[in-house]
């Protein structure tokens, strides 16, 4: 799956790292990222990893996702998760109806936010689509630079029918922005709040909504799909990216400033280094086996493997940034030290519930795993960013 032209993109947010880093108080102090952050993603086509090339993305895979959100961190976590959340969000909304797809990606830039469930009631069944009656939704990454919003709905498939998970595209214009994004760290994502009116409620086209069973390449796919992977297994995969990414800030960090101790005490380098490399190492292995399977979008072993593995690496990354963080003396509290945002970023993305081994970890519980893991969108037991 990985091929030569992965390395552009890589070698390309590798470069623009070093300018992240430059924005990245700034996009802290703004609680969203700069318009110049955005821009030098643009520029580099970052965003469009994961959108097929007939559609005028690069049609790369989701090892070149994590690869890019891993570099991208390193300068910047916030740039990072954003870039990881808009580009898998492009990978879905390839999957709708033409149409849709001819909306969404006319532009020369494609940028749409994700949110995986609104709060409120289940979406109406109307002739004319679906009717969004005064829904909220929170932690959705990006919105601030976003056209788009893919929104995940309770909705029928038909009138009278039970409601089941869907996905629902949304213009960002069409909703009302919510200014709560107060958090501990990812402040640089802006991943605020939305509602959608109340009355008459927002009219969603049908073209314009899709089962999320039809992100399973298991099932049909009413409007064809552009690789045989399932969203389940690596809808978050990317995000496993920007804890690689941070981990490596903050050995960069370390490196770079006076904590070069050699005494009994001194910070052991190599060996985190080498946790961060065995997790990014479990993650490619996981999306080549996904690739390779015999069965579409991967068994259910496979699926369960990759999600076990995308919370490893989560917690293995976290727990290397506190490591590097405690042992950085006292200097880290302050604002302006680099390493205190680095730590600050790391904690927030590890809350996501996709780093949370307990959820996702027992490798004898594939069946449990797969089944929860279809119905989280719909669930949702704990609300984090997208």
């Amino acid at each position: 799956m990985a091929t030569l032209t992965n390395i552009e993109p890589v070698a390309a947010a590798r470069a623009l790292a070093p300018r992240l880093r430059e924005h990245a108080a700034e996009a802290d102090r703004l609680r969203t990222l700069p318009d110049a952050t955005v821009r030098l993603l643009d520029e580099a086509r970052l965003f469009d990893v994961l959108t097929p090339r007939e559609l005028g993305g690069t049609g790369l895979g989701f090892d070149t996702a994590v690869l890019v959100a891993e570099e991208l961190s390193r300068g910047c976590a916030s740039a990072g998760w954003v870039c990881a959340v808009l580009g898998g969000t492009a990978w879905a909304v390839a999957q709708m109806a033409p149409r849709a797809r001819e909306e969404v990606f006319a532009g020369p830039s494609t940028r749409i936010a994700l949110q995986l469930r609104l709060g409120g009631p289940p979406a109406e069944r109307v002739a004319d689509g679906y009717l969004l009656h005064g829904m909220r939704g929170r932690f959705c990454s990006g919105i601030d630079h976003a056209d788009w919003i893919l929104a995940g709905v309770s909705a029928p498939r038909t009138a009278g029918a039970d409601p089941e998970p869907h996905f629902a595209l949304l213009p960002r214009e069409r909703t009302e922005g919510v200014d709560d994004w107060h958090t501990s760290g990812l402040r640089g994502t802006g991943s605020r709040s939305f509602t959608t009116p109340a009355a008459p409620g927002l009219l969603v086209p049908e073209h314009r909504v899709l089962p999320l069973s039809a992100l399973d390449p298991l099932n049909t796919s009413p409007y064809g799909r552009p690789d045989r992977m399932a969203h389940t297994a690596v809808g978050t995969v990317a995000l496993a990216g920007v804890l690689l990414g941070t981990a490596r800030a903050a050995l960069d960090a370390h490196t770079e400033s006076a904590g070069r101790g050699s005494g009994p005490d001194a910070l052991d380098v190599p060996a985190l280094t080498a946790t961060v490399d065995a997790a990014r190492a479990l993650l490619l292995a996981d999306l080549k086996a996904l690739a390779d399977s015999a069965t579409p979008g991967g068994s259910r072993e496979e699926r369960a493997r990759m999600r076990r593995d995308i919370a490893h690496a989560g917690t293995r990354c976290r727990a290397v940034v506190n490591a590097v963080y405690e042992a950085s003396g006292s200097g880290v509290i302050y604002d302006d030290a680099p390493l205190q945002r680095i730590w600050r970023d790391a904690n927030a993305a590890a809350q996501h519930p996709t780093f949370d081994l307990r959820r996702w970890g027992p490798p004898h519980l594939e069946a449990h795993t797969e089944a929860r893991s279809t119905t989280a969108t719909a669930t949702a037991p704990r609300e984090t960013p997208a």
